[in-house]
């Protein structure tokens, strides 16, 4: 699909003058979102170390259909090249919303230096502000829980458009050196240098490509082998613009945010090598929905079409399972009747959606997502028979996958299911109800037996939970979270010879997300994530493994291995590697080894 613009294209020398790329945070965010927004705390200490310099000379990358000129990072995280903003898909406005994306169109010769960022529309749902308090350890009984109110929406923040299918590249100097006064090629080795691909998460209602800044893991991966990685994130349709199930109806198609990250994908495929990467080199790393989103990668199409990547890092890999076609068709007829309540409209079809406004769609969107039962965000992939035939877990199970992978690198939190339960169940009764909050097709013998027979109504503690928010959480870990890498790691071996590694970061509170501060730590000694201190030694371990693993192939190689403990592989054992400050490295048996992962992976709650 990109053949009519893989050109070889040159890359030039202009002579210009830029400014320091937006790194401003939206309050809202800052206030309300724990879970996949809380990045905006690491945001706010790493735009303090990372300087964008303008000198006279800075890399022009010719792509044929646009002209992108880099700008340059520098200061305590090391020296890359950052293009920003790069087109990977054609304008989407209100006659291609819910439509799958295209290849950019047109042509557009004017030089591009990246200072317009972007961002798709974003949201939240405000049982956040009541999840938050819970991950601060703020008691229940000093609760209450949170009601909708639509004038607490917060305006869009200036970034946000419905166009918003762009892209970064950050490209380390080692790899693209300075230019000098005339066209060169970047300095990479005949096979070009390995490529981390990020899709960020954000419940699929947010995430935005330039919301982890990866300074700190860039530098980290030129301990490896000197040069480094290039690493790409990408925007992607969130929410109801991404989400809305509109192929069940037969007016548009589902999962577009989906088959965004796949032309991104496709795109990086197509042009890598100009910056120097090489495509076939390329690991996908994602977190939360991000790596709910890799697990879809891997899947997607049922395993017939080849993937457009190599290995793939999954933290977190999460999404609410949603494969009924009734439950669809019901979302459809929620955002409709909404509609026409906001807008005063006779809103009856997805095509009367087409018809509103940018504005009335963001709010309905904020409005929808802002309402969600507690736990959940409304949105995010569903079956549709094609990019997702069935669920990923059943997909797996039938060995309907990406088998060609090379390497997988896996990781979870030792409390990743807290954030998502309300504090405020109090009996078996309570339980069930939130039982069906996150599986609504379950049948009354399957909720019967998630609470009778997989998570029992036993607060004693011999199922390690001793109240009912706690049991609700670990049943929403296994069934949304945890269970997905098991998935993998029990099913790829026995296919093909893959290597598979798997950590637990249990760095205390260790809840959902926690990782991130983590994953993309930029040096700074003070840097705090959600009020607590982030551990340098275990920051700079789990970068160094992510570094090795998407350079190598394995988290064990590279210079600064020797400074680490040995990453076992999962292996027949299922080893899994802890990750904290006090015993970092020890080896523990992978507690998603177990039958009940057994009876997620079937399906029957759907």
């Amino acid at each position: 699909m990109w053949a009519k613009y893989a050109l070889d294209a040159s890359i030039l020398q202009l002579e210009t003058f830029t400014n320091p790329e937006d790194l401003g945070i939206d309050n809202m965010r800052r206030n309300i979102s724990r879970l996949f927004l809380a990045t905006v705390i690491l945001w706010q200490h790493i735009s303090v170390a990372v300087a964008f310099v303008t000198p006279r000379h800075l890399p022009v990358v010719d792509l044929e259909y646009a002209v992108h000129q880099a700008t340059l990072s520098t200061k305590e995280t090391g020296n890359y090249y950052n293009f920003s903003n790069i087109r990977y898909g054609d304008v989407i406005d209100a006659s291609t919303r819910f439509q799958a994306p295209r290849p950019p169109q047109t042509l557009n010769r004017t030089l591009n230096n990246g200072q317009i960022a972007t961002r798709c529309p974003q949201t939240h749902p405000f049982w956040l502000v009541d999840g938050a308090a819970v991950a601060e350890g703020i008691p229940a009984d000093q609760l209450e829980p949170v009601q909708f109110n639509i004038s607490q929406i917060p305006p869009k923040n200036a970034e946000e458009t419905e166009d918003c299918l762009f892209l970064d590249v950050m490209v380390p100097t080692k790899i693209f050196p300075s230019p000098g006064p005339h066209k060169q090629r970047p300095n990479h080795t005949e096979t070009g240098a390995p490529v981390l691909v990020w899709i960020d998460g954000g419940g699929f209602a947010a995430g935005y490509k330039h919301e982890q800044p990866p300074a700190g893991l860039v530098s980290r991966s030129q301990l490896v082998d000197d040069k480094g990685f290039i690493f790409v994130a990408m925007n992607y349709r969130v929410g109801l613009f991404g989400f809305l199930p509109a192929a069940i109806v037969g007016q548009g198609h589902s999962n577009v945010g989906l088959l965004d990250q796949r032309l991104a994908l496709d795109w990086v495929q197509t042009y890598i090598h100009l910056f120097g990467g090489d495509p076939s080199r390329v690991t996908i790393m994602g977190e939360s929905a991000g790596g709910g989103s890799v697990l879809h990668q891997i899947t997607a199409y049922g395993g017939s079409e080849p993937v457009p990547f190599q290995q793939a890092i999954l933290q977190s890999p999460g999404f609410q399972p949603n494969a009924n076609p009734g439950f669809q068709e019901q979302l459809i007829d929620y955002a409709l009747t909404n509609a026409s309540a906001l807008t005063n409209k006779t809103v009856e079809t997805v095509d009367d959606l087409r018809s509103l406004s940018f504005d009335e769609i963001t709010l309905l969107n904020s409005v929808i997502v802002g309402r969600s039962p507690y736990g959940t965000y409304t949105f995010g992939p569903v079956v549709d028979g094609s990019l997702v035939p069935e669920l990923p877990g059943t997909l797996i199970g039938q060995g309907r996958f990406a088998t060609s992978l090379k390497g997988l690198l896996m990781g979870t939190n030792f409390n990743e299911g807290v954030l998502f339960d309300s504090p405020f169940l109090k009996n078996d009764s309570d339980y069930r109800g939130n039982v069906r909050l996150f599986f609504p097709k379950a049948t009354d013998e399957v909720v019967d037996y998630v609470a009778t027979v997989l998570y029992p109504d036993d607060l004693s503690g011999k199922y390690n939970y001793t109240t009912q928010p706690l049991r609700a959480a670990i049943t929403t870990a296994e069934g949304c979270f945890l269970c997905n890498t098991r998935y993998l790691a029990n099913a790829l071996p026995n296919i093909v010879s893959t290597q598979i590694y798997k950590y637990l970061f249990a760095v205390p509170p260790a809840i959902h997300a926690d990782d991130l501060g983590y994953s993309f730590y930029n040096g700074n000694g003070s840097l705090t994530w959600e009020g607590f201190p982030v551990k340098e030694k275990t920051a700079l371990t789990l970068q160094d493994y992510i570094a090795s693993f998407t350079i190598t192939g394995s988290p064990n190689d590279g210079s600064a291995s020797g400074l680490h403990p040995v990453f076992p592989a999962y292996g027949d054992d299922a080893l899994v590697l802890i990750l904290n400050e006090t015993n970092l490295g020890e080896i523990i048996i992978d507690a998603q080894a177990n039958s009940r992962c057994d009876w997620w992976q079937k399906g029957l709650f759907v």
